[in-house]
Order: structure tokens, then sequence, then C-alpha cells
């Protein structure tokens, strides 16, 4: 990892199924912005570059239509352009039309003056995501000039074992992407007291355990899922984490904010020294035990 990082979290409500065009648009200008304000790093929301699915009928076949990309087609070429030219990286969440035809991945991918560095798919899924999205079981940490990044897609961030992986690997900063609901009549499970609670809490669990850098960027406010489902609310609250500090930066509940925090290699180093997590878990057995093959 370099000696510093300035890392974005874009915390924001993004244009719903249909409006490509404009979340694109968003993106560029707010990679624009915090290249300006100095950032290395900017992280958005899950799927913020298409938004998700309407549960209703024709909901996959609209999805794969209206709100999906191909990841080397037009709308992730304009990122990578705008990256290279601002000489920064950035997280972006999108739905990701596959090779074969019909199935969608939930995918974030990892983007700076190179190229996509890497593109990660989601493989949990809660509720009704499991009939629109295919999992993808394989985690990579990337490599690029900022350190070694893992990304954490959502729901995610509820399996300790995802993050693992990529401490095994050495990631350095996890980029959390995520819309992550409310709870209660607001939409999605929980109530909303203690999802709200509990949410607060995960990034700087998963900070402390993996003793890497945490940029988790939630969306906010509202998003139609279609009649079978109504309107359900984003809980917001991104935050920028260190293992050693603690909070660095937090946004509020409801509303669009974008916050940054400098990240330190000398936190790195104190957290490591301090807790000496790897050498402990390496200690006469694998560091992460492989899963079974899935077929």
């Amino acid at each position: 990892m370099q000696s510093k990082v300035v890392a974005s979290a874009v915390q924001h409500q993004p244009v719903e199924l249909g409006g490509i065009d404009e979340n694109l648009a968003f993106i560029l200008n707010q990679m624009q912005l915090e290249a300006s304000n100095g950032s290395d790093l900017v992280v958005f929301p899950e799927a913020n570059l298409t938004s998700f699915f309407k549960h209703e009928e024709g909901g996959l076949k609209r999805l794969w239509n209206e709100g999906s990309v191909d990841v080397d087609g037009p709308e992730l070429n304009a990122i990578v352009e705008t990256a290279k030219t601002l000489g920064i990286y950035t997280v972006v969440g999108f739905n990701e039309r596959s090779s074969m035809v019909g199935t969608i991945y939930n995918s974030a991918a990892l983007i700076g003056p190179e190229g996509i560095v890497g593109v990660t798919r989601k493989c949990f899924f809660p509720g009704i995501e499991k009939l629109y999205y295919t999992p993808d079981y394989n985690r990579t940490t990337f490599d690029c000039a900022l350190g070694k990044i893992g990304i954490v897609i959502c729901y995610e961030t509820l399996f300790p074992e995802i993050a693992l992986e990529h401490f095994r690997q050495g990631v350095e900063i996890l980029a959390v992407t995520s819309s992550f609901w409310s709870g209660g009549i607001k939409g999605g499970a929980g109530d909303p007291v203690t999802k709200k609670k509990f949410w607060e809490t995960v990034p700087t669990v998963t900070a402390i355990q993996n003793q890497a850098f945490v940029v988790s960027c939630n969306a906010c406010g509202f998003l139609d899922l279609g009649k079978k489902v109504g309107t359900w609310e984003r809980l917001g609250l991104s935050q920028i984490v260190s293992p050693n500090s603690g909070i660095l930066a937090q946004a509020g509940q409801f509303a669009a904010e974008t916050i940054r925090a400098e990240l330190n290699v000398d936190d790195l180093i104190e957290a490591r020294t301090n807790y000496p997590l790897m050498a402990d878990r390496l200690r006469g057995r694998k560091l992460v035990e492989q899963p079974a093959t899935i077929r």
C-alpha cells in the first residue's frame, strides 16, 4: 500500500431501472469532483450504474434489456477513460450481462488509469435477489498502484468468510459497495432500530478482524422495486474505517453525502504489529479452508 491514500465514498440515490445514461453522467461528474478534492479512490454504491430490477411480470427480461451492461461496453469504457484522464481509481457497481444470454451478475469493478483492474461478482443474495442474479464464488484481491484492494458487495458483509478470503490474499483496503435497506415498513429484513445499530458496527468489526481499511459506501433514498414489492428505503450510513483508529468518516442516514478520509499506511502497520493475526492463523494450518467445489 502506498503511504497515504485519500478515499471517498459517494452516498447517493441512483436513478432507477432505465436510467443508465443519467447514472453514468453522475459517476463521471463525481469522479472529477473527488479528483479535484484530492481523492485517489472513489467508491460508489451497489449497482449504482444500472440500478436494480423491478419485481414484476417480465422483470428478468427487462433487467437484461434495460438494466445491465457488458464489461467491455461503452459505459465502463467511459469510466475507464475518465479514470485515465484523472489518474484515480474507482469502484463502481453494475448489473453485468454474462456471456450466457439471460444470465446476469451483480458486479462491481475496480477501475483505474490502467483500465479495468478487476471485476468482483456477488455470491450471496437475500430474498428475491436470487430470482434475478447468478452467484459467482470466485474471490480475488486486486493489486494496483494504491495497494491491495478487495471488493465486498452488500449482503456479503454479513458473511465473514468473504472478507477473510481477502485477508488471506493480503488485502489492505476493503471497498464495500452496498444498497442496504432500512428494514421494517421501510423495506428489507429486520427492524429499523436494530438494523441501524448493526450496520453502523459491521465496518469497524470487519476492519479490525481483517486488519484492513474499510471504505463502505451505501446508497440512500428510495427505490421502487416493482408492483409485487413496492418502494423501499436505503439505510445510508456510509463509513470509512481504520483497523487501528476506528471510524474516520461517517455519512448520515438518509441524505446524499460524500465522505472522504486519508488512509495512512502507519495505521495498517500499527494494527498488524500489535495483533499479528495473519501469523497466528497460519500456525500449523491453512489460513482459510477452501470451500468445496460448487456444481
